[in-house]
């Protein structure tokens, strides 16, 4: 009798946790949240972010500003975006599995200070005095100086080979290739072509330490 009282005392005590774990169970259906984001002029907005932020899950809507995602009822959402008002949205109960819905969000404007700029002096004296400052460059100097033999060969020598340089290139190595192929190729220190070509590297200063 002890026994059976026992047993009975703890079966009215967990029959009401069992319901509600199970009324609980039945509370987080999880459902297929689809839906699309507008603007106020009814255009889709792309990279609208929909989560919660207390599971951390979400997505964001694609270019159509059209967003799925599995959601919970009872799951209260965050629709935010750059330029528009965070909006909220909670998840209601529903009979079927899949929700649709159209959000439209509302632009944030935010109005700025009137800044003023003169491309002046605000008083006669101080513009005055910046007009007598300014030192203008003598454009003759500027182009002497832009056009010295001597910088524009430092230059050439710095630039790198362009497009129809390499072109060049590998169009002659492929008639030299073509040339010798079926035959000795020829040594090129018996080539008088290259010793020209050396003198002229070695007036030019090529093989000179430039450190």
């Amino acid at each position: 009798m002890k026994i059976n009282k026992t047993i009975l005392l703890f079966c009215l005590v967990a029959i009401p946790f069992l319901s509600f774990s199970q009324e609980e169970t039945e509370e987080e259906k999880v459902i297929q949240f689809t839906g699309v984001v507008l603007d106020e002029d009814s255009a889709s907005i792309p990279g609208v972010h929909i989560y919660t932020p207390v599971f951390g899950r979400g997505t964001s809507t694609n270019q159509y500003g059209f967003f799925s995602m599995p959601a919970l009822e009872g799951d209260s959402l965050v629709i935010s975006a750059v330029g528009f008002k965070k909006a909220t949205y909670v998840i209601p109960k529903i009979k079927t599995s899949t929700l649709k819905v159209i959000f439209k969000l509302e632009s944030d404007t935010e109005m700025l200070n009137e800044v003023q700029v003169y491309n002046m002096p605000p008083t006669a004296e101080a513009f005055k005095k910046a007009l007598l400052a300014v030192r203008l460059p003598d454009d003759y100097d500027n182009m002497n100086r832009n056009l010295d033999p001597a910088t524009l060969q430092e230059m050439y020598k710095s630039l790198p080979a362009d497009g129809s340089m390499n072109h060049r290139w590998f169009v002659q190595q492929q008639a030299f290739y073509d040339q010798t192929r079926n035959s000795v190729r020829i040594n090129p220190l018996l080539n008088p072509m290259s010793w020209v070509e050396i003198f002229r590297a070695i007036k030019r200063g090529d093989f000179q330490n430039k450190d």
